[in-house]
């Protein structure tokens, strides 16, 4: 009897092509502690097993993948190699890992239904990704995207309701519903002819739905980083994204880093501040002091905060959203303001501003309100240094009154240029970032 993933994959009637392109675009191997590490749009760059604390076994299980989904190798002999693999590196069975940044000390365990896990979502992203590739070439006699489920009493009732939902591929609900939409979830996207549109039924003769559900966005608590997230109800944290989309936007960027390459250090800074090209992504480095190491008080405690200023609505679009933090900041179009923080004096340029509403599923437009009053008066600020030879200036606010507080990252560049950010965090979230250099005090 086929499993699940071999089902998976004989329905999207792929050859392997697009799908091993996909998880050979994926050129590097990350250490992770927790899966929520590396996070939807990241999976397009980088490939983890998380709390596997060894880039070489990294590395084999991912080139098992690769060959998995190129036919060379099924889904059995995955299984019965990294079981082999693991068991002669001493990963079988249960182990204990160190997590660097907190020297916690965490538990994980490789067994039959781990590797199973594993095998099953990275072919399955393998294969979306590659169907979703074919999807955009042939759009011009397919315009279409349809939504199917594998009708049985296993498919959960929310993905049940998408079930022969048919829309333009280019809409945004594909954005963040592309399935697979969990774990274990079996849903495919088919492409759709216009004439079969125009027609409105299914090939088993159901009719389609052409109009768009309503996406229902909840908050999600990433417990591993304690920010607060905003997802899709009916889809699984971490899955609220489109594979596809995110091989196309890595492979984008990619063209744009090499080109930026070519130029001399000078212009390729100028295109950066102009926006062809954001910093890339870097993390704190490890081993520096933090709220403990320096005998701090736990932000949980604090009994002192500012009132919470208006949380605004969410915008219903990237322009609407990028609107709204302009009117907050008091920013016209192409245009910056100054703030005086306690520590430094801060341009906020309109050219940042569309990343900080990029991610429409956040959308940190409902913050808008808290910017100023955290750059200004900000609870703590922090120097922390990072991965890529920068030292980022975080600053930290409390509110009373809300749920949760806000986080402003500001990034100076070597050449006086600012990049800046901002996230919401519960407070148990806000004191993991409590790391690096406490350079201002306003508590």
């Amino acid at each position: 009897m086929p499993s699940p993933a071999q089902e998976f994959a004989a329905l999207q009637k792929l050859t392997p092509a697009e799908a091993v392109a996909y998880l050979q675009r994926r050129d590097s191997v990350t250490q992770t502690f927790g899966w929520q590490d590396l996070w939807q749009d990241e999976h397009a760059k980088q490939f983890t097993v998380s709390r596997l604390a060894r880039a070489d076994l990294l590395q084999d299980i991912q080139a098992q993948i690769t060959k998995s989904v190129g036919g060379d190798l099924s889904r059995r002999d995955f299984l019965r190699d990294s079981k082999t693999l693991l068991q002669q590196a001493g990963w079988w069975g249960e182990k204990e890992v160190i997590e660097p940044a907190t020297g916690e000390v965490l538990k994980t365990t490789f067994d039959p239904a781990r590797l199973k896990l594993i095998f099953d979502t990275n072919t399955r992203m393998a294969y979306a990704a590659g169907q979703w590739e074919r999807i955009q070439r042939t759009k011009r006699s397919h315009p279409y995207g349809r939504y199917i489920t594998q009708r049985d009493d296993k498919v959960r009732p929310a993905h049940r309701a998408w079930d022969n939902v048919t829309l333009p591929v280019d809409d945004a609900f594909w954005h963040t519903h592309t399935p697979p939409n969990g774990w274990r979830c079996r849903c495919r996207i088919v492409a759709v002819s216009q004439r079969d549109f125009d027609a409105g039924r299914t090939p088993t003769g159901e009719a389609m739905k052409k109009t768009a559900p309503d996406v229902v966005m909840r908050d999600w608590l990433d417990k591993r980083s304690g920010q607060i997230k905003s997802i899709p109800v009916g889809i699984d944290p971490g899955f609220g994204y489109n594979p596809g989309l995110a091989s196309a936007r890595q492979q984008q960027r990619q063209v744009v880093d090499d080109k930026l390459a070519a130029l001399s250090p000078v212009l390729a800074n100028a295109a950066k501040v102009a926006g062809v090209s954001i910093p890339a992504v870097a993390k704190a480095i490890a081993d520096q002091p933090n709220w403990k190491s320096l005998g701090l008080l736990d932000l949980r405690t604090f009994q002192s905060a500012a009132t919470a200023p208006e949380m605004l609505a969410g915008a219903a679009s990237a322009e609407a959203a990028l609107g709204t933090i302009r009117t907050a900041l008091g920013i016209e179009a192409g245009g910056s303001v100054l703030v005086q923080t306690p520590v430094e004096m801060v341009m906020l340029n309109d050219l940042t501003l569309p990343h900080v509403v990029a991610k429409r599923t956040d959308q940190r437009e409902r913050f808008a309100n808290f910017i100023l009053p955290t750059l200004r008066n900000p609870t703590e600020v922090w120097a922390t240094r990072y991965d890529d030879a920068t030292v980022r200036h975080r600053y930290i606010k409390l509110f009373a009154g809300a749920k949760y507080d806000l986080l402003v990252l500001v990034l100076l560049e070597p050449d006086g240029s600012i990049f800046w950010n901002m996230m919401q965090r519960d407070r148990k979230g806000m004191n993991v970032l409590r790391e690096g250099d406490r350079i201002y005090d306003g508590t």
